[in-house]
């Protein structure tokens, strides 16, 4: 496998929030939050036990899955740039809300929706600056359906791009008003 050191790091960064939920298992409660409303008030909870070790473990297991399907998508060893960003965005976002996930129940002041708007916000801008440098062969055996030819690709990319940011942009806005 090509992607053999990024799919052993990114399945074990998905993993090592499992460190902190076993260093603070005494300390926090048999239900923990894992859905939070519109005001960050928790509104759907799990046993412990699952939000620990459970959610990590489905996490890492959705990354291997991703990575093994992508690599085999690209047929040559060179991978677009938005491609090796998308291949961290599962083990980044397990780690910030595992963190959340065990801050608020230990009482921690966690602006949850804020915090989501801020990640989702970085995420799309950074997808929204790669997207339009996607390599048109690379792209072409990763699309379906296939685009129709590189003129049509190059604006189809360049739209998705500013549509991207423009959706980041406000999702940071957003933050000021929720």
């Amino acid at each position: 496998m090509k992607n053999k050191n990024t799919l052993i790091l990114s399945v074990i960064v998905c993993l090592l929030p499992m460190i902190l939920g076993i260093t603070l298992y005494n300390k926090l409660p048999e239900q923990m939050p894992i859905h939070f409303t519109i005001n960050d008030i928790p509104d759907n909870y799990a046993p412990k036990n699952f939000v620990l070790f459970g959610i990590p473990i489905i996490m890492a297991i959705v990354q291997a899955i991703c990575i093994i399907f992508t690599t085999k998508k690209v047929k040559n060893n060179e991978k677009p740039k938005i491609l090796k960003i998308m291949e961290w965005f599962i083990p980044i976002i397990t780690v910030l809300i595992y963190t959340i996930m065990i801050e608020v129940p230990l009482g921690s002041t966690v602006y949850v929706g804020k915090s989501i708007l801020l990640i989702l916000g970085i995420l799309f801008m950074i997808i929204g600056n790669y997207m339009p440098k996607m390599n048109y062969a690379i792209a072409e055996t990763m699309i379906h359906p296939k685009p129709k030819n590189e003129k049509s690709f190059r604006k189809m990319t360049k739209t998705m791009g500013y549509s991207f940011i423009t959706i980041g942009v406000v999702m940071i806005i957003l933050i000021m008003f929720v």
